[in-house]
């Protein structure tokens, strides 16, 4: 063996090496020899070529990891046309599959596959001269590429999406109008548009004719003649929408949604007429822009099914509808309930990046000028803040205060167009700015000229709360407040979308609850601050003290004194009936003290079913209960307000050696009823349910339906503990499917789970 290895050694070292030349030297000898004496387990190596380039190497010849495999002989598009694969003398039925299959197509395209494997397979778009003599299929073909083009610049110009939502490279295809379409004389965006019209008034030219005389042979019948018709009228009204979709006003939205609407209406004609179309469209070819993909390997195309793609294209016409809502938004937490309305549809790509792009008046043209009521900038945020008009606010603190604000709330709704993954971690990463935000609050809230504006001010004056007179110092303002409030709102975003995208374990869930009721109640004290409303000087209620809620104290009646209930006094409610802006402060508070039962409710359940051995609580093999608690929530630490929370006031508040399993059932259950109570009193109140949208309104009706059930649940487990402690009669999980956030308890009994089994 040593032979063989100074014999392989001496030959491979008279290989050249990368700086000598770049020419390739035959191993094949050399690999003979050696691959008889190797052993199993053994490597060849040399100084040059390491496990690192083994691994990393592409094996030619594989066509799933050698994207340049045989693109010298790759077929252009001049031979496959030559060869007969894109004829022009298509029938009706043919005409109609290649249609349906471009529309397949497009909606591959935007749901993340490229460009070059999907729209631009079709020969007749990489071949527009020759296309011009066939009217409707050149007509289609240039509105296809009108419409590439324009999705690509929405998308583009929102930076929304990742390269596993949309890909944007074009691989240089042809994306411009093509200038043989017979129409040039007209303006680039008014080419394609103008072509399907012609189109149109042959087709129906065409129909009149056949009613009144026999065609001639090969002439489109008037089924296929209504289906060409409806297949360009889509495509047209669809371009249509994408451009207008760009003008930033609300007239501009109003043009979009009326050409949905029309496209919504091609769009039934289109699904009732396609089985007209031929078994096998002509015209396409997946390898015939090979040559043009990058040196890596190349991604399997997801075509859509016929099916899925009618699908899409009627979710997508949905979701921009909801887009051109935008235009009935007037203040910010009215766009705060749209946005989240909008991300718990899952809309796809394009429609996400319309809806930022709206908001955000990126690349975006207007017609009036100025600024439309739905943008998220310093007219709204003053508007939001009872502040004057941003030229005359008081003080240059204030104005910079505004301009930040601005800032984060820009950032919060571009994040709210993300894909529901990144969105979460980019509220994480959003929480330095609202930090930072804090500051500015602070200076404003103390700066001579805030303060002067404030005493003068008849509809709002503002004083510290009375227990923190004596330390002035620690009393947050209104725009501190305010910041506390929306910092909060986020973080309880961020830890809430973590159940909905099943993030955690079921061990984790104490903690998880425990510090959302701590960012709930935070809520609930900052929301009256705002209002100018003095909170109880109750020890529960405030924000700086996360512990776990008294178990024990309960009145007759079974009600927890220890919740926190942050009464609104008569002055407030007088002030929220002349400010409308204001209902939607007092709604956020009312709806911060149903979540803090349910997390209170939750977290009680939680604990009491794992200490009395009904729920399983394992070890955690890799990492112990306070690494898990600073996974989960040392990443915003840094923050001021809310002031960050540690691992040993979860233990602390988690303390239930003096507490029996029954008391924290009982409490939960007394939290249950509470929040149910919350959710009526809203339902039922015109101010607020007038305010509540019909996404809020679900929610609440959820999240009642969850108290319901979990107190009836609770109800039977605790009567069981009477006679059996550790319920080992019972099967108990955690049930998601009424709400994303708040698990109903879900009770069977062990001989009954069993029996299906056996």
């Amino acid at each position: 063996m040593a032979n063989t290895r100074a014999a392989v050694s001496a030959e491979l070292q008279d290989l050249p090496t990368r700086d000598e030349t770049d020419c390739w030297f035959d191993a094949q000898s050399v690999l003979l020899e050696v691959t008889e004496q190797l052993q199993h387990g053994q490597m060849l190596q040399s100084d040059h070529f390491s496990l690192f380039e083994a691994m990393s190497a592409v094996e030619i010849g594989d066509p799933k990891t050698d994207a340049g495999l045989d693109t010298a002989t790759a077929p252009t598009p001049d031979d496959l046309v030559d060869q007969g694969l894109a004829p022009l003398d298509l029938t009706g039925s043919q005409l109609i599959a290649t249609f349906d299959r471009l529309a397949a197509m497009q909606a591959s395209w935007h749901s993340g596959n490229t460009i070059a494997q999907t729209v631009f397979v079709c020969l007749y778009l990489l071949k527009p001269d020759r296309v011009a003599e066939n009217t409707s299929l050149s007509a289609y073909c240039e509105a296809v590429r009108a419409s590439c083009s324009a999705v690509r610049n929405i998308v583009l110009q929102a930076s929304v999406c990742e390269e596993e939502d949309f890909i944007t490279h074009t691989f240089g295809l042809p994306l411009q109008p093509s200038q043989a379409s017979g129409l040039q004389d007209r303006a680039p965006k008014a080419k394609p548009l103008a072509g399907v019209s012609l189109a149109e008034d042959q087709l129906l030219t065409s129909r009149q004719a056949s009613h009144h005389q026999a065609g001639p042979s090969g002439s489109l019948g008037s089924q296929e003649t209504t289906a060409l018709l409806a297949r360009l009228r889509f495509s047209k009204s669809f371009l249509q929408a994408m451009e207008q979709i760009q003008q930033w006003d609300a007239a501009g939205l109003e043009a979009t949604r009326k050409h949905i609407v029309r496209a919504q209406t091609e769009l039934k004609q289109v699904v009732e007429t396609a089985h007209l179309a031929s078994a096998s469209p002509v015209g396409f070819c997946p390898d015939v822009n090979r040559v043009l993909l990058g040196p890596l390997p190349p991604r399997p195309v997801q075509e859509l099914s016929q099916e899925e793609v009618w699908t899409y294209y009627d979710k997508l016409l949905k979701d921009l509808l909801t887009v051109c809502q935008l235009a009935d938004i007037q203040q910010w937490p009215q766009l705060q309930e749209f946005l989240h309305a909008f991300a718990k549809q899952r809309p796809g790509s394009v429609a996400r990046s319309a809806m930022h792009m709206v908001i955000s008046g990126k690349g975006c043209s207007t017609q009036r000028g100025g600024v439309p009521c739905w943008a998220p900038q310093e007219g709204m945020t003053c508007s939001h803040l009872c502040f004057p008009p941003p030229t005359q606010l008081p003080g240059p603190e204030a104005k910079l205060f505004v301009e930040m604000a601005s800032v984060a709330v820009q950032g919060w709704c571009h994040a709210m167009c993300l894909n529901r993954t990144r969105q979460r971690r980019r509220h994480r990463r959003g929480m330095e700015d609202w930090a930072n935000l804090l500051e500015h609050a602070l200076n404003a809230d103390a700066s001579p000229t805030f303060q002067h504006w404030l005493r003068h001010r008849s509809a709002w004056q503002w004083q510290p709360p009375e227990h923190q007179a004596d330390h002035p110092e620690e009393a947050l303002g209104p725009c501190a407040s305010w910041v506390e409030k929306s910092c909060a709102a986020v973080l309880l975003q961020h830890f809430l979308m973590g159940f909905e995208l099943d993030l955690y374990q079921p061990k984790e869930f104490c903690m998880l609850y425990w510090y959302c009721d701590y960012l709930y109640g935070t809520v609930a004290v900052s929301a009256p601050l705002f209002l100018n409303v003095q909170p109880q000087a109750d020890s529960s209620a405030s924000p700086s003290k996360g512990s776990l809620p008294s178990l024990t104290a309960k009145g007759k009646h079974g009600k927890n004194k220890g919740s926190a209930k942050s009464k609104t006094p008569d002055k407030a409610a007088a002030l929220v009936a002349r400010s409308a802006h204001l209902k939607f402060t007092v709604q956020e508070m009312q709806q911060a003290q149903v979540g803090r039962q349910m997390c209170q409710a939750l977290m009680r359940v939680a604990t009491g079913l794992m200490a009395c051995g009904a729920i399983a609580n394992p070890d955690m093999p890799f990492n112990s209960e306070s690494t898990r608690f600073e996974q989960r929530f040392a990443a915003f630490g840094f923050m001021q307000r809310p002031m960050p929370l540690v691992y040993e006031q979860f233990t602390s508040a988690m303390d239930i050696s003096e507490v029996k399993p029954s008391d924290l059932l009982e409490s939960a259950l007394c939290n249950f009823g509470e929040a149910r109570k919350g959710i009526a009193a809203l339902l039922s109140t015109s101010m607020q349910s007038e305010l509540l949208t019909d996404d809020k309104l679900q929610d609440l009706k959820a999240t009642d339906r969850v108290a319901l059930q979990n107190t009836l649940a609770g109800s039977i487990l605790l009567k069981s503990m009477q006679e059996d402690s550790r319920l080992q009669k019972y099967k108990i999980s955690w049930d998601f499917s009424h709400h994303p956030c708040y698990p109903a308890i879900a009770v069977k009994h062990v001989a009954a789970a069993a029996a299906p089994a056996s």
